[in-house]
């Protein structure tokens, strides 16, 4: 069992600040993964993680998208942080 509610999108008593992010982060990645679905139970938190993602890992850059792909698994791997 989740320590933190994991929302569904179809649920009909979602608020509708839950809603409207949940929709937003759906839209901007291309599919809704669970990440994104607990932190919809804090919209503005979830809004401000995806402001810093979009900085940090989308911002300007020169590294094309699959180097940063692999510079952030990297990271992951070594920090010993699996998701």
């Amino acid at each position: 069992m989740a320590r933190i509610p994991i929302l569904d999108e179809n649920d009909p008593t979602l608020s509708q600040d839950a809603r409207a992010y949940l929709q937003d982060a759906s839209r901007s990645r291309g599919k809704l993964i669970n990440i994104y679905r607990a932190m919809a139970n804090r919209p503005d938190a979830g809004r401000a993680f995806s402001a810093l993602a979009n900085t940090v890992y989308r911002g300007a850059t020169t590294l094309d998208p699959k180097h940063a792909e692999l510079a952030y698994l990297t990271a992951t791997v070594v920090n010993n942080c699996y998701y």
